[in-house]
């Protein structure tokens, strides 16, 4: 199974299955440029090394994903399966959000969530995104210590990797603002999710990610 698949099942498992194989989904460098421009010049302040693009028709959703040829080279040398490293890292963070994006937009729009443009839904996005992908390194790093309880040297360390400054660095205050408030949403939502005895765990996850942006907030923000 390659690594995307697994990590689409994996997540697909937590929540539930969606009617698209995101391995088909995926493009290259001169297919991203084009739907670059078509998204207009806010697409140009994202991140470059992985983007996903969705479009809407009709009752359809369609699905592009990117990842930068450094992203995909360091994951084929350095293989997160076998080992999880500073070098790895954050190749691997970038590769699981853009499967994350997918599959809850997949969920989203099965579910007739249609305003896909609006910034409510971006930071919906963006919070679940960030969810996931802790969620996945979390389960590759329990596999690579044995399958037991992760030392808590590891899990912080797997904190300040993705939970980091990054959305500082975006060049205009809006989405600065959005990945800032989307990572303190999810952030938030996971220091509740572990107070939570394990055995009800799989049912907050589920019931968090069937809430929309307003609603996500409100839940932090009484359980904080």
């Amino acid at each position: 199974m390659t690594l995307l698949r697994e990590i689409q099942t994996l997540l697909e498992r937590t929540y539930a299955p969606v009617p698209i194989n995101l391995e088909f989904c995926v493009i290259g460098e001169s297919r991203c440029a084009l739907l670059n421009r078509l998204a207009g010049e806010s697409a140009g302040h994202l991140a470059p090394s992985g983007r996903t693009f969705l479009r809407q028709a009709g009752d359809s959703l369609y699905v592009a994903i990117f990842y930068s040829r450094p992203v995909i080279a360091e994951l084929e040398a350095n293989d997160p399966r076998q080992t999880l490293n500073e070098r790895n890292i954050s190749a691997l963070i970038t590769f699981i959000e853009e499967i994350a994006h997918g599959v809850q937009a997949a969920l989203l729009f099965h579910e007739g969530e249609r305003a896909i443009e609006s910034e409510s839904y971006a930071r919906n996005l963006e919070t679940q995104a960030r969810i996931d992908t802790y969620l996945v390194l979390s389960k590759f790093a329990q596999i690579l210590c044995g399958g037991g309880k992760i030392p808590r040297p590891v899990g912080a360390w797997l904190r300040r990797q993705l939970f980091d400054s990054s959305h500082r660095r975006f060049p205009t205050p809006h989405l600065r603002e959005r990945y800032r408030e989307a990572q303190r949403c999810a952030l938030g939502f996971l220091r509740h999710l572990r107070r939570i005895p394990l055995a009800e765990r799989h049912e907050t996850l589920r019931e968090f990610r069937a809430l929309n942006w307003p609603q996500k907030q409100a839940y932090v923000q009484m359980r904080a």
